[in-house]
Formats: C-alpha cells, sequence, structure tokens
C-alpha cells in the first residue's frame, strides 16, 4: 500500500487506532538513571560512542579510545589528529576502527590504537559504512571506496558537481545505495564502484538524509516529511509515508521503521506495507499537558525496547511490539543528545563536558 498524502496517512492511523497504546497523560517525576561510571575522554566535544564485542570505543574532538566498561581506566586512548574534529560515531568491521568528520578520516587497531592509515578529504567527506573489507563514503559530490585494511582506493564513483554527499550510503549485498545531495539515488557495485541503476527523485523529496536496509528494501528518509521503501532491485518506490514534518532520523529494527516527528508522536511503521503497527503521542503542544521534549537523539533498539531521549535528558523506553512505555529515567548530567544500549541493564551517554557516563536502567 502506498501512503501519498495526509488523508491516505490519516486512514491509516485509523485503521491501526485501537493497537496503539497512545501516551501516558501523567508521567510521574522521572528519577535519576543510577550512575555507574563516568570516564574522562580527553575531548572537549565528543560524538556518539560505539559499542562492540562488550567494549565501548569513543571519539570527539581531539581523541578517540576504548574504554573496558569494568575498568575505569581506558585499554588506550589516542590524539587522532585529524586537523578538525572526529565528528561521526566510530566505525568497527573486520579488525578496524574508523573515526572522522568533514576533514577526513584515521582508521585505527581497535584492540591496541596502533595507526593503519589516514585519508585526507579532496573536498568534504561524509559519514562511512563498513561493508565487505571496505569503507565507502562521499567526498564532495564522489562516492569512494577504500580498502578496509591499508586505506588503498578502489574505485570513485562521480555524481554531480557542487554537491555533497554527507550522509552514510547503505550496503545490502553486493550493491551500494547512495544519495549524494542532489536528488538522486545511485545503486552502485560494491566491487567496482560501476553504475547500476540511478534514479532522479529532486521533484519528489529534494535529497534523500538516511538509507538503511531492512525487511528486503531500502528505507530511506527524505530531507522533507516522507519515509519511502525503495526496491533495491532496480530502485521502485514501494510505499511512502508522510509523517507530518520533518523527519530528523529513522532506526529500523527488524520489519519496523520507527521516527519521531515533530507533530509529537512516535511512530512504528510496517516495513512490508508502510502502515504505522502503533503510534506513541510524546506532545499535544497545548497547556497542561505532561509533554516530552524534542527527540533529536536518534532512535537506537536493543532487547525488544526502543531508547528515545529527549531534549531535557530524559530517557524512555518503549516496546517495539506495542509501544507501551516502560523504564523513564533523567540523565544525572546534560547529554549530547546521544543514547548507546549496552545490554545487562546499562545505558552509555556522550555528556557535555567531553565525558562518557554509563548508568543502570534504574
Amino acid at each position: 500500500m502506498q501512503l501519498t498524502n495526509r488523508r491516505q496517512l490519516l486512514a491509516g492511523i485509523g485503521a491501526t487506532f485501537l493497537a496503539m497504546p497512545g501516551r501516558a497523560r501523567a508521567e510521574r517525576p522521572a528519577p535519576f538513571l543510577p550512575e555507574l561510571a563516568r570516564w574522562q575522554t580527553g575531548n572537549a566535544v565528543l560524538s556518539p560512542p560505539t559499542f562492540d564485542a562488550g567494549r565501548l570505543f569513543f571519539c570527539g574532538s581531539d581523541t578517540g579510545g576504548q574504554f573496558d566498561p569494568a575498568a575505569q581506566v581506558p585499554v588506550w586512548l589516542r590524539p587522532h589528529g585529524l586537523g578538525g574534529p572526529a565528528a561521526f560515531r566510530p566505525r568497527l568491521a573486520e579488525g578496524a576502527m574508523l573515526i572522522g568528520g568533514r576533514q577526513g578520516y584515521v582508521c585505527f587497531d581497535p584492540d591496541t590504537g596502533t595507526e593503519r592509515w589516514r585519508y585526507t578529504a579532496r573536498i568534504q567527506t561524509g559519514v562511512p559504512v563498513l561493508a565487505a573489507g571496505r569503507a565507502v563514503f562521499g567526498d564532495g559530490h564522489e562516492i569512494v571506496a577504500l580498502d578496509l585494511a591499508t586505506g588503498a582506493e578502489l574505485w570513485r564513483f562521480a555524481g554531480v558537481p557542487d554537491t555533497i554527499a554527507a550522509y552514510a550510503p547503505a550496503v545490502a549485498g553486493d550493491a551500494v545505495f547512495a544519495g549524494p545531495g542532489d536528488g538522486r539515488l545511485y545503486a552502485l557495485s560494491l566491487a567496482d564502484g560501476a553504475l547500476r541503476w540511478q534514479i532522479d527523485g529532486r521533484a519528489r523529496w529534494q535529497y534523500l538524509r538516511q538509507i538503511h536496509f531492512g525487511a528486503g528494501v531500502l528505507v530511506a528518509g527524505s530531507y522533507k516529511e516522507q519515509l519511502f521503501a525503495i526496491s533495491p532491485e532496480n530502485g521502485t518506490i514501494r510505499w511512502e509515508f508522510i509523517a507530518g514534518n520533518f523527519i530528523n532520523s529513522h532506526h529500523v529494527a527488524g520489519d519496523l521503521a520507527c521516527l519521531w516527528s515533530p507533530t509529537g508522536r512516535i511512530f512504528a511503521i510496517d516495513i512490508g506495507n508502510g502502515l504505522p503497527r502503533w503510534q506513541y503521542q510524546t506532545t499535544d503542544y497545548r497547556a497542561g499537558g505532561d509533554d516530552w521534549a524534542s527527540v533529536l537523539a536518534e532512535l537506537t533498539s536493543a532487547e525488544g525496547q526502543l531508547f528515545t531521549l529527549d531534549m531535557r535528558d530524559t530517557l524512555r523506553l518503549l516496546d517495539l511490539a506495542d509501544g507501551s512505555l516502560g523504564v523513564v529515567g533523567k540523565v544525572p548530567g546534560a547529554t549530547r543528545h546521544a543514547v548507546l544500549p549496552l545490554g545487562a541493564g546499562r545505558v552509555a551517554f556522550p555528556m557535555m563536558d567531553g565525558s562518557l557516563l554509563m548508568t543502570g536502567l534504574g
């Protein structure tokens, strides 16, 4: 089913209304989450961290490194020397840790912090994706693939000059899918960068901000208010969901695409048909309501729960099955509006003072 306008959107919401838990009208004051550990990272500004194989990896304005959640001192910590901030969360794959920002990347050995290679941006580097021994990313209007082990360039695909490929490509099977800021979506061979197909969606979405792969389709969020399911085989749009306002980001968890809209709702959309499986009202913008602050941190999930962090540093967990509200807790300090589930009832937050905080869930 294709949802292409607000009337269809409302019809879809109405059809699933009885399955939606709505919104708790009066939350109790949120208790503070218990602080379990706080680490100094040597960064004035800390980027969102990454959790991999039981280890915490971080980067920021000045350094990158690794923490063992059970230890008080870092396993390693190194100045990254990028000439600018490492603004993207660390990417881990195949024994490599890649950090960077608009000025380029540095690749470390994740176990020891030994530097392996560097890449300096020709124009401006975007968010990378790691897959099949490659790092794939945008540099200006080009999509670039490097060998993850050595940093050697494998291929480079040129889009339209004077555009910026800032957002991460998606990789599915042997193909790369990139929306490099010019309104087009390209499908490229992961092996050599050869063009397989392209679609020009400038009249429809301006450009695509995020592309994820889930349940056999590309789930892409536009700069405007649409979420699309796109066939990876030929670029056919299978459905379109209109959120009613700007989509900050979306998160794919199994066969669900979850997003927060400034209309004041979290939607969990069935990737198979584009219809909301449930929704949760966070804000009704009327005086007297127990409203959430805006949710600008990216949604994430773990152990069947959707983790949401609002701008007043309140963490809430929603059940992915039905959207029911579970844990509600206040972060003890000012976060940089990112949340990272660690499992076993633990959560990590990058803090405004450059520290990395680990809390329990109460």
